[in-house]
């Protein structure tokens, strides 16, 4: 991991003074950094990325227990066919493990788990695919056209060439039925995208389907915290300094007249300086930059940059929607009720899913999955929640561990003792996270575009020169819309420099 010790080491230089300063150390923070130090010509760059928490990663990040588990902060997989992954990571330095394509699906007064499969990519799967109960006959040949289009489409055409609607009416186009969207489309996107299929747009919808269609999901040796380390690794090794622990509490530009006479204003070479705050010591710190790149979620740039001359109107802007959910862990001693490496879904009908009587979701064995999640001899289990469910518990942790306990006890009757015994089955953490994604749909600067916003403008407002925009509200509310937009970012800074 990225240490707070280890990147303090560098950044505390008298000159404090950078042709780059990155403001979050997330997953476009780190996108940023590293795509601007690669590009050392015609010189080589002085870049500092600032970061408020204790480790870089954002929302991707993972806890590590005294006596051995890995708690990733919220469920997460890693989608392997992400294109901006695929450039930006070393696959085989993660030590990846496969989830088994498909899901196991948790249907309503059956006590056995169906399974979903995918026969596209598990072809010995297509006589299991087609006599699964998930589904009816015409349900899974209405897939074939849906199957059709994600895979002869590239990812731009999908999103250039299909009308956008909500995910809900997409997958009635295709005449699905509601019993199958229901058992299965609900409780695996809103897993994914953290909201009602109504309120997620049908573009992001043929994207996650073509990733899942053309790779798999995986998770990484050491959990989320890796893949986010691995970042932060590459952005030192290329120079790029990291200070830790370290709000930005405003950011200035400095100005200067054109003309002694001129009432016009041109900004300085130094044009920007960044005023930070230490947690843990009541001081601040100047930093100079020629150049700025705002890596946070849409709320606190816009909290950062309304003091900025000309962007003062986005004081008045509201705030973009954020989806939240949550997730408990247990962890408890081998055997697991599912020992396959496979999401579980609660495909009961939205009457008993995310509700005050049964709020779970999804679940998932990291530890089946990655063994590198558990000791040796134990298991973890990952409950994902969704905020109906939360509210309805009022955020209340022991009344959501007891609501959840008991539907698990119900799905699994040979390990209802045990999971109901809070001796055996041990509540390891518990997360809520308000922000965990931007809204992607029907809200002005929702994070449903493909390629990235152009990153030197808010909101249709101008940035300064020398300042950009990078995180995924500013593409798609995805892993890859991050480093998408980091890499924009990027490339604009270098632009930005090469004529300085």
């Amino acid at each position: 991991m990225i240490s707070a010790a280890a990147a303090e080491t560098s950044s505390k230089d008298d000159e404090a003074y950078y042709d780059l300063v990155v403001i979050g150390g997330g997953i476009g923070g780190m996108a940023t950094a590293i795509t601007v130090a690669k590009h050392q010509q015609p010189h080589a760059k002085k870049i500092l990325l600032i970061e408020s928490e204790p480790s870089v990663g954002g929302r991707v990040r993972s806890d590590f227990t005294d006596d051995g588990f890995i708690l990733d902060r919220g469920f997460a997989v890693f989608i392997e066919a992400y294109p901006q992954s695929q450039q930006m990571l070393d696959y085989d330095a993660l030590r990846l493990n496969q989830f088994l394509p498909g899901a196991r699906v948790k249907l309503r007064n059956k006590e056995k788990l169906a399974a979903v499969s995918d026969p596209l990519r598990r072809r010995r799967d297509i006589i299991k695919a087609i006599t699964s109960p998930v589904g009816s006959l015409r349900d899974k040949a209405n897939l074939l056209p849906l199957f059709f289009t994600v895979i002869t489409k590239d990812i731009q055409s999908l999103f250039d060439d299909e009308a956008e609607t909500d995910t809900l009416s997409c997958l009635r186009s295709y005449n699905f039925s509601e019993e199958f969207i229901s058992s299965f489309f609900a409780p695996f996107l809103e897993g994914i995208y953290l909201t009602p299929l109504s309120k997620q747009s049908s573009k992001m919808f043929y994207f996650v389907m073509k990733m899942f269609t053309v790779g798999s999901a995986a998770l990484p040796m050491g959990g989320m915290q890796s893949v986010s380390d691995q970042l932060g690794q590459k952005a030192q090794d290329l120079g790029v300094e990291i200070k830790l622990n370290s709000r930005v509490l405003s950011i200035q530009q400095h100005l200067r007249q054109e003309e002694q006479h001129s009432t016009s204003m041109i900004a300085k070479d130094d044009a920007f300086s960044v005023i930070v705050g230490n947690r843990e010591q009541d001081e601040q710190r100047h930093i100079n930059a020629k150049s700025v790149v705002v890596a946070t979620d849409y709320n606190v740039a816009r909290n950062l940059l309304q003091d900025i001359p000309g962007l003062e109107s986005l004081k008045s802007l509201p705030k973009l929607s954020q989806r939240s959910v949550g997730c408990i862990y247990y962890a408890f001693q081998s055997p697991a009720p599912l020992e396959e490496p496979i999401l579980l879904l609660n495909g009961e009908g939205h009457e008993r899913r995310n509700t005050k009587q049964f709020p779970v979701n999804n679940i998932c064995f990291p530890s089946i999955v990655h063994k590198s999640y558990a000791p040796d001899g134990y298991e973890l289990c990952c409950v994902s929640l969704l905020e109906n469910a939360i509210s309805e518990h009022d955020e209340d942790q022991a009344s959501l561990d007891m609501a959840v306990r008991k539907q698990l006890s119900a799905w699994f009757p040979g390990f209802a003792s045990d999971i109901i015994d809070e001796s055996k089955w041990v509540t390891k953490g518990f997360y809520l996270i308000s922000n965990a994604q931007p809204t992607q749909f029907n809200e002005e600067g929702c994070a449903n575009v493909h390629g990235g916003r152009d990153c030197d403008a808010f909101q249709g407002l101008a940035m300064p020169d020398g300042m950009f925009l990078a995180g995924d509200h500013m593409a798609t509310a995805t892993f890859n819309g991050a480093l998408e937009s980091g890499v924009n970012a990027g490339d604009a800074v270098n632009s930005f420099l090469s004529k300085k």
